[in-house]
Formats: structure tokens, sequence, C-alpha cells
């Protein structure tokens, strides 16, 4: 992933709590404002790249590949997944990553958002996190409000898991399926080269970790970790989003402690750091300079 303004990759080799290897990537100057990014479900670090691109030279910038996806280890049985590793991968590579006596902002997008979401209560998150960005993610109730699936009632939820939890190949990129992929993800208005790069992570995660995260997110109750978020927290939804439709920014909201901002973006799908990255870095941005102590 080139990015104009932070150069050559460190890579790290980072061992979450059950021992699972996750791959970190930090860029940037070591002294400055971190950043660290949390992807979404069937993606990579990559998925952040339109948005890093954007940011201020002057930041470090930290991604990893969530469990299961990109270079990290896969889980080997079912106790490998759920909100609690999501948490414990999340608070080890910040403890990895973030310097002593310092804080970073902390950016989640989709199944990234629950991950930052399912370690607000963590000891470590409250010590290392400064500031959050929370865009397009829920935290309850994601089969029974998508509209991925145009069917009425119980049949779209039905098809809302069914599409989540399908343990099946998505095959190779083609005209088809990047055009249901479109539909089901992405805002009319998203450009070519994003629908592009979405439809290449999608195509290229594992369909057992897909299914396997997909379960958990149709399972997913979090209310109570987002009420334990107490750092200043921006939320941001797509007018277009199928999969965590407005309400679940709204609901996000709601429960955290210190709301700067909930922000529905007009004309937005579920991808919005491939359709709106020059906004939320701008709103990263902001975070860095008004909740970091860039000289401690």
């Amino acid at each position: 992933m080139a990015t104009r303004h932070v150069g050559q990759a460190q890579e790290l080799r980072v061992r979450s709590a059950d021992g699972t290897r996750l791959h970190v990537e930090v860029r940037g100057p070591a002294d400055g404002p971190t950043v660290v990014f949390s992807h979404c479900w069937s993606t990579s670090l990559a998925s952040w790249g339109p948005v890093v691109r954007d940011l201020d030279p002057d930041l470090r910038v930290v991604l990893y590949d969530q469990r299961g996806h990109g270079r990290s280890q896969t889980p080997l049985t079912r106790a490998g997944y759920g909100p609690e590793k999501l948490a414990d991968d999340l608070c080890a590579v910040l403890e990895a990553t973030v310097p002593s006596g310092r804080k970073a902002v902390v950016a989640g997008h989709s199944m990234g958002g629950m991950t930052v979401m399912a370690s607000g209560p963590r000891a470590t998150f409250k010590e290392k996190v400064g500031a959050v960005l929370l865009t397009n993610t829920g935290c309850t109730e994601l089969a029974d409000r998508a509209t991925a699936i145009p069917l009425p009632g119980a049949l779209g939820r039905l098809g809302s898991r069914a599409f989540l939890t399908a343990p099946l190949p998505l095959g190779p990129a083609n005209a088809g399926s990047a055009s249901v992929l479109r539909f089901l993800v992405m805002g009319k208005r998203s450009s070519p080269a994003a629908k592009r790069l979405c439809a290449r992570l999608v195509h290229g995660c594992a369909s057992v970790p897909r299914s396997e995260w997909g379960r958990v997110i149709t399972q997913l109750h979090l209310d109570d970790s987002v009420r334990e978020i107490a750092v200043p927290t921006i939320v941001v939804g797509g007018e277009e989003d199928k999969l965590t439709p407005p309400w679940h920014a709204r609901h996000v909201g709601g429960l955290v402690q210190n709301p700067v901002e909930v922000r529905i973006i007009p004309g937005l799908g579920h991808m919005g750091p491939l359709e709106a990255p020059d906004t939320l870095a701008d709103l990263i941005g902001k975070l860095v300079a008004s909740h970091i102590d860039t000289e401690s």
C-alpha cells in the first residue's frame, strides 16, 4: 500500500493474548502523533490506504490485519472468533505500538469499529486511546436492521444473515460479481477506482474467516461496552449504507460518553474509507489536533 507521505512500512509481528500472530505495519515519523486503524470484515489493512494517503505527513500511522484477514494468522477453531478476540487483538497492537505515556487516535470501520467498541472496557484501551473515529459500523441488531437484501420483514433479515454467514467462496471478480458487490456495499456515486479496490479486497478474503466473522457480527451485542468509551468520539454513517444503515451511527452516538459529532454523509455507502477518504482523513486530523498531546 503506497502512501505519499510515510514511505516504507516497518513490519511487525504482534502476538495477541491467545498467541495469534497479527501482521502490523507502522509508517511515518517515530515521534509523530499516532493513529491506529482497524479495518472492516472481509478486507485487509489496505482498505484504509485511501485515507492514509490524505493524512498529514507528520502523523505516525499504525495499521494491522484483523485475525483471519490479510497476512494475520487465521484461527484454527471457532474458539478463536468473537468480540473478545477482536478486543484482545487491538489491545495487543496498542501495547506494541503506542509509546508509554502517549495516547493515540483509533479509527475503526465496520468490523473494525466493532473491534474498537468491544475494547471500550479494557484497561489498555483506556490508557492508550485519546480519541476515536467510528465509521459505517454498529454494535447490535446488525442483521435485523440491514437492508442489503431487498426482501420484506423476516425474509430480509434471513437474507442478511445468510449473506453474512455463508461459508461459500465468492469466486473470481467479474462484471457480474462486481455489480452485486457494488449494490450491497457501495453508494451509487462511488468512483470506479473505489469499486475496483473493494472487489479486489473482498474477493481476496478466505471463505472460512469471512463466514466465522459474519456469524459473530450477527450475534453482536456491545451496548454496554460502547457506554465505557469516555474519550472524544466521532461517528460517521452513510445515507446509502445497506449493511449498517444510519440508525446504527445515531445509536452508537447516543451511547458513547463524549460524542463530538454524529455525521451522516449523503450518498455514502458502507465503504467509507474507499468512498469518502478525504472526509475521514480530515476528521481524524481534527481529532489529533484537538485531543492528542503532541508534546508528551
